[in-house]
């Protein structure tokens, strides 16, 4: 459906180098720090930024120097930019008033997408009177009235406390089935939640393309880094390991087995159990995440909310489902 093929493009001070991807009507979540480039790449789709290097294509064709008004791909900013002199019901009229379609055909449209957005309520009020919430979905409903062949989103849920995000996701999911979307965001929840195909962008380079699966085997150190994993040097490798899989236990009497440094493993002594000592923790009620101090390094650990911990407590540490990166 849509193929990006070594899409470069400098903006300010930033570089987009030679981003290289192809999609089919999968739900797509580019992903990715803030300031790696996720904004430029689906302004590029869109048509607003020309590139300065590579092509787009879309079915095949050509689009890289297409009009954003003949691509028909819906694009909704992180600000919903939503014209605070109209009420809702002209906000999303907007673009078909600009395409002149017909009153009845505009009409019966604004009515059936603000029955599916569940904003029928709101025609006549303007921006300035509502939630985030709403704001999101009249500018999802602008958009999707003009029967997009693609749908760009950037940061849609950003904006939105806890609740109100667990329904947009939602409602996203549905339009999902009759639009195909790209979803740019900083959030893995969302990810997971939302992505059957995920672009990881880092600094203006694409470091990983693939299904949920990538966040289980990351490609490379700096994918590893990014997705919170731990990276362990270990008999002239690096590994990666998730937090969730290093295990430990309070460990009473290793006087034997670490060093006055605390930080490093005793080689010399035959017992395999390798030892650290806890820097702190965040009690989130449901798990905890412990920061521990092991071979000059950081370690992230996520325990059961039972797990008895506090500062200075020396831990046995072991490790599960290690990668090599």
């Amino acid at each position: 459906m849509l193929k990006l093929e070594n899409v470069s493009k400098a903006w300010k001070e930033f570089q987009l180098r030679n981003v290289s991807f192809e999609l089919n009507d999968k739900y797509c979540v580019i992903l990715g720090p803030s300031g790696a480039g996720k904004s430029v790449i689906i302004q590029c789709i869109a048509g607003i930024l020309d590139v300065d290097g590579g092509n787009i294509y879309y079915d095949g064709e050509d689009i890289t120097e297409l009009k954003p008004e003949y691509r028909n791909f819906g694009y909704v900013p992180q600000n919903y930019a939503l014209f605070p002199n109209m009420n809702v019901y002209k906000n999303i009229k907007y673009g078909m008033t600009i395409r002149k379609i017909d009153k009845i055909t505009a009409d019966k449209k604004i009515n059936d997408m603000a029955e599916f957005l569940n904003i029928s309520h709101i025609l006549e009020r303007t921006p300035k009177t509502l939630s985030g919430g709403e704001q999101q979905r009249v500018a999802l409903a602008r958009a999707l009235v003009l029967d997009p062949k693609l749908l760009l989103l950037d940061e849609p849920t950003s904006a939105l406390d806890i609740h109100i995000k667990d329904t947009v996701m939602d409602e996203l999911k549905k339009i999902s089935e009759i639009t195909p979307i790209i979803h740019i965001t900083h959030d893995f929840v969302e990810a997971r939640t939302l992505g059957e195909n995920i672009a990881i962008v880092i600094d203006g380079e694409l470091n990983d393309f693939g299904t949920k699966d990538i966040f289980k085997n990351p490609k490379n150190e700096r994918v590893a880094k990014f997705l919170g994993y731990n990276i362990i040097s270990e008999n002239n490798s690096k590994l990666a390991v998730a937090p969730e899989n290093v295990k430990i236990e309070k460990a009473d009497m290793i006087t034997n087995n670490i060093n006055n440094n605390n930080n490093n493993n005793n080689l010399d002594n035959p017992i395999s159990t390798k030892y650290g000592i806890v820097n702190g923790y965040i009690d989130f009620g449901y798990y905890k995440s412990v920061s521990i101090s092991y071979n000059n390094d950081n370690l992230k650990c996520i325990c059961d909310e039972d797990f008895e911990i506090k500062s200075g407590d020396n831990v046995s540490v072991n490790f599960e489902n290690m990668i090599n990166i």
